[in-house]
């Protein structure tokens, strides 16, 4: 999935394993919830299903891809000075989702199963 960094038995990579002990993305953590995960792997396969099956939505699909691809690497490059010089309230603010996404589990174990 977008958001997994696995090695080849499909587990953590051992540098990512590390690094989120060391600090938690809140990102990371949303997206590898069972609900959230299982949500977007169903998501993924019916959009792959529908862009085989329809040859001209595969066409949209993919020029849509493209467009996204570059706008984000144009935006990742151009924020990143801004992001640079913000790190510390990011890791702040990080901090505290990490901290609120603590509640939510405890609050709604439901978050723990997929869909």
């Amino acid at each position: 999935t977008l958001f997994r960094s696995t090695n080849e038995n499909g587990a953590p990579a051992p540098q990512q394993e590390a690094a989120a002990e060391e600090q938690q993305n809140v990102v990371t953590r949303m997206a590898n919830l069972p609900l959230v995960n299982s949500a977007y792997d169903m998501v993924s396969s019916a959009y792959t299903a529908t862009k085989e099956n329809h040859p001209y939505i595969k066409t949209v699909c993919e020029m849509a891809e493209q467009g996204a691809k570059t706008i984000t690497a144009v935006a990742y490059t151009s924020a990143q000075p801004i992001l640079n010089k913000l790190e510390p309230q990011i890791a702040t603010a990080n901090e505290y989702a990490c901290k609120g996404l603590d509640r939510l589990e405890e609050k709604l174990p439901i978050l723990q199963q997929p869909t």
